[in-house]
């Protein structure tokens, strides 16, 4: 029997270390893609009484998707968010990505991208002015000085991309070969065809644990584990003003490593999630 009692702890030890999904596909009855969406994971601390929300999120989605967002923020007394930016001169807001017309890269990227999956881009929709929003990141200096103290690189991100490449699911794969790439080199995509890169990239994001490792590799980073360290340094600070009802907006792929540290450092319970649709994954019928 004592092999059973100790079995019964190692159990109860792995379910509360093990982090919830922060993304999920959902299907219909008959196992077909039906959305793809991220979570509001709840926690509050049982004797303090203040409750933390980790909001994820995926950089392009629906337009109805950030609205959803907007309106889950007006619960909070204030919403740590993410953005490498400098702070000493007040709360930075990030800019909208205007029209993609703009000599800006990062614009041009940004506008290709959302055209080729029918989405629109976080920062054209998710209102940061609020009074509650909380600049909860690095700046471009302190996220420069982390990458060269521990010696990282985005060659070494392309690397590790280029080496995962191929570890896609037949299903993922399945999704890709859908698409008319004649096409979508010449006049552009068809609505089935971003449907289909929808779904092929639901499919390869529906798996956290994969995305974390790419981006941050063996033993942490600064892309995640950095960031996330700086986020909870300023829910200390914010717990410590008195607020009792606190989200984190971060990307979707921060929360694996955010709920580990939040739970261990804060003592804070799981409470329950509730799920907001990003994309649209289901196929028009002919």
């Amino acid at each position: 029997m004592r092999w059973f009692f100790w079995f019964l702890l190692i159990s109860v030890a792995w379910c509360e270390v093990t982090p919830h999904r922060p993304v999920r596909c959902l299907r219909d009855r008959k196992a077909q893609l039906m959305t793809f969406e991220t979570a509001v994971t709840q926690f509050r601390h049982p004797q303090k009484g203040y409750t933390v929300d980790l909001v994820g999120a995926v950089h392009v989605g629906t337009r109805a998707y950030y609205q959803a967002l907007n309106q889950q923020f007006k619960k909070y007394d204030c919403v740590l968010y993410e953005l490498i930016a400098d702070d000493s001169e007040g709360k930075p807001i990030p800019m909208p990505s205007s029209d993609g017309s703009s000599d800006n890269p990062l614009s041009m990227v940004q506008h290709g991208m959302s055209n080729m999956l029918g989405l629109d881009f976080q920062l054209d929709w998710v209102d940061y002015t609020p009074r509650n929003f909380v600049h909860a990141d690095i700046s471009p200096e302190e996220f420069q000085k982390s990458q060269t103290q521990r010696h990282e690189s985005f060659t070494q991100l392309l690397l590790r991309s280029l080496q995962a490449g191929g570890e896609t699911s037949p299903e993922a794969e399945k999704e890709m070969e859908q698409v008319n790439m004649m096409a979508l080199l010449g006049k552009g995509p068809s609505n089935s065809d971003r449907v289909h890169m929808r779904r092929f990239m639901a499919l390869m994001f529906n798996h956290p644990e994969q995305m974390v490792e790419l981006l941050e590799g063996p033993g942490g980073g600064t892309i995640l584990s950095v960031r996330n360290q700086k986020a909870l340094k300023v829910l200390a600070r914010e717990v410590k003003r008195g607020h009792k009802k606190i989200a984190i907006f971060y990307g979707a792929a921060h929360m694996l490593d955010m709920e580990k540290r939040l739970v261990r450092d804060f003592g804070v319970s799981y409470r329950g999630q509730t799920w907001i649709p990003a994309w649209d994954l289901r196929l028009q019928e002919k």
